[in-house]
């Protein structure tokens, strides 16, 4: 398990629930989804993880928290999720063409639903909202701020681990400028529509004014 070397490398990190007797989620929900399979928290408010310290890490080993997997709190971190079963391959070779520098990722994690299914792991600036997804790219997720991936050693509902590929926690690098540009959440504003409160881009609001003719004007 390699949740110390994330650890240790400043990441946040918090054990996962495995399968419990009844082959179903250990957190004891009948109803917990099964998608949920190895990816569900122990911990609730995930997303406000903090680094914990060496006393509170070693008292969750005691507890056995991490004896099945462990999440990686993704706050100032870019994962670019492939997906093998979703076509994600082929998008990552036209990922790979436009964005090459991706390739030289500091550390890259084999998934556990195998495949050739992939774990590129980045620095981002914090404060910074990313798109989840690009229309180009299907079969890739770009996971980031207040999300999570399951660690490498960790178990997969497959029965296949998640390995390091290449790379180490502490290799991680910052994700290449022209992709965090292109998965920049567009600057919205707030405006009232019709007593209709709602979000528009700038974009949004450069379609609007193109449906005002200005022929008769003589300013842009």
């Amino acid at each position: 398990m390699n949740y110390r070397d994330f650890w240790e490398a400043g990441h946040c990190v918090f054990g996962l629930y495995g399968r419990g007797p009844d082959g179903k989620c250990q957190c004891g929900n009948p109803n917990c989804p099964e998608k949920s399979l190895f990816k569900h928290p122990r911990v609730s408010n995930w997303q406000h993880t903090p680094h914990w310290s060496e006393d509170q890490l070693e008292t969750m080993e005691a507890m056995d928290q991490f004896s099945t997997g462990y999440g990686v709190l993704l706050r100032g971190f870019l994962v670019i999720d492939v997906d093998a079963r979703n076509g994600g391959l082929f998008s990552l070779e036209k990922l790979l063409e436009d964005y090459p520098e991706i390739a030289a990722a500091g550390l890259i994690v084999n998934t556990g639903s195998g495949g050739g299914s992939r774990h590129y792991f980045f620095k981002v600036p914090e404060g910074v909202s990313l798109l989840i997804k690009l229309e180009k790219y299907p079969g890739i997720d770009f996971k980031s701020g207040a999300a999570f991936v399951v660690g490498p050693g960790s178990m997969h509902a497959s029965g296949i681990r998640y390995e390091i590929a290449l790379g180490s926690p502490a290799d991680i690098d910052d994700a290449p400028a022209a992709l965090i540009e292109a998965l920049r959440v567009p600057e919205r504003h707030r405006a009232d529509i019709g007593g209709q409160t709602v979000d528009v881009s700038h974009a949004d609001l450069a379609d609007m004014l193109s449906y005002i003719p200005n022929d008769d004007l003589d300013y842009d």
